[in-house]
């Protein structure tokens, strides 16, 4: 019988969507997506308590290591990952659950002997087994609906026409009917995240290398969401947190910034951006986050248990008013948003900084945090995280893709 003093067994697996949409428990991700799994695979270190064991490719260095309790954040338990699975003692050492980053398929095929050592409480969660029908709760189908029932019972302007939200199509014709309709379009799969997946279209046609993708997306995933591109001025998240028993608790906001072509690029820490709070006051974002919130109580909350994020937007309507997208996707898992917020609870009052993943081809993150770490020392001021650059991973050991946090101070009035 475990107890909460047993450890959560934590891994960092974020291509579950991907995994959703292959359907096998034998998926695995390409050289570039593997190759960021296990660059970032420590990620998780930070909803998790000393007692608490992070599964990695590399054991974190000392270096590394040390650089974190600096910051007094606690460390948990490291253990190799692979290994791990093939260890009779750790296969049947007594865990309060096991939390991958997001469930798919294969990740509970891979987790299947850590089970039945597991609490009673993780048992009895909805997602403890994956179901067939588990597989539409992670589709942008299923946000759609979300949206849909949220839009029908809210009466207000302030949000987006429903005739302005996606359709779903099964073929390259019904892809031209809609870029006839609205010139700019955005494609996108059923089964990505983080801004992968998706085609944004400026121009009212498709070139062939589009068409292609649509015909190999309906391929592999059957339909594709297609809906206009809005004139997007900030991306915003509610970040919740959904209980074995269905409550659900509404964690906080989520801020964060994307390419032009819609890929997730960093989150603001701090708080809401100064330049954003006249378009969205905090009563009107406690009725979205209230709303969104009762909806996924009807819906989402018998199937799932743990953090998941909405994505939302403010855009300029055609008559240039800003209005409020309250479900652009839905995100069932950890996620950045719910990592930003974490970070946040030690920033100091008058710091604001971002969190941001790190890629540069033909370099390191060891090159990069050299360079960082001499021009940005990190500064602790009052026991807060005031300024400078913090890594997030381990800074020697040669890895292609990194995760830092970069803060500077406000000048207060």
């Amino acid at each position: 019988m475990s107890s909460s003093k047993d450890p959560k067994i934590f891994v960092y697996n974020p291509t579950c969507e991907i995994a959703i949409a292959n359907g096998t428990v034998s998926y695995m991700p390409n050289k570039m997506l593997s190759q960021f799994e296990k660059d970032l695979d420590v990620l998780p270190m930070y909803f998790a308590k000393e007692k608490d064991i992070v599964l990695v490719d590399r054991i974190p260095d000392q270096e590394f290591i040390a650089s974190i309790q600096k910051t007094g954040l606690s460390i948990p338990a490291f253990r190799k990952f692979e290994a791990s699975l093939r260890d009779k003692d750790f296969i049947s050492l007594n865990k309060e659950s096991l939390e991958p980053w997001g469930w798919s398929p294969r990740i509970h095929h891979i987790f299947n002997e850590l089970k039945s050592a597991c609490s009673p409480a993780f048992s009895n969660r909805a997602n403890s087994n994956w179901k067939k029908e588990h597989k539409d709760l992670y589709s942008r189908k299923k946000a759609l609906e979300i949206l849909h029932t949220f839009l029908d019972n809210s009466r207000q302007d302030k949000y987006i026409d429903k005739q302005d939200t996606a359709k779903i199509c099964t073929s390259v014709s019904h892809v031209e009917e809609l870029i006839s309709a609205w010139k700019q379009i955005v494609i996108k799969a059923p089964w990505s995240s983080s801004g992968r997946g998706l085609q944004v279209l400026r121009q009212s046609h498709l070139n062939d290398s589009i068409v292609q993708w649509i015909k190999g997306t309906l391929d592999l995933q059957g339909y594709l969401m297609v809906e206009p591109l809005l004139n997007k001025q900030f991306d915003f998240s509610l970040q919740y947190y959904i209980h074995e028993n269905g409550k659900i608790d509404f964690l906080g906001n989520g801020f964060f910034s994307t390419n032009s072509n819609g890929q997730y690029d960093s989150n603001i820490l701090g708080g809401m951006p100064e330049e954003m709070q006249k378009y969205l006051p905090k009563k009107d974002m406690q009725e979205l986050a209230d709303g969104i919130k009762e909806v996924l109580g009807s819906d989402l909350a018998k199937n799932y248990c743990g953090y998941l994020g909405v994505d939302c937007m403010l855009f300029l309507d055609q008559d240039q008013k800003m209005r409020i997208q309250p479900c652009l996707e839905i995100n069932l898992r950890y996620n950045m948003g719910t990592l930003a917020l974490i970070f946040d609870q030690y920033l100091h009052p008058e710091s604001k900084g971002v969190f941001k993943v790190h890629f540069q081809p033909k370099s390191t993150f060891d090159q990069f945090h050299k360079s960082m770490s001499d021009k940005h020392p990190f500064k602790i001021k009052d026991g807060k995280w005031h300024e400078g650059y913090l890594p997030l991973v381990s800074f020697t050991q040669n890895r292609i893709f990194g995760a830092y946090l970069s803060l500077e101070s406000i000048k207060k009035q």
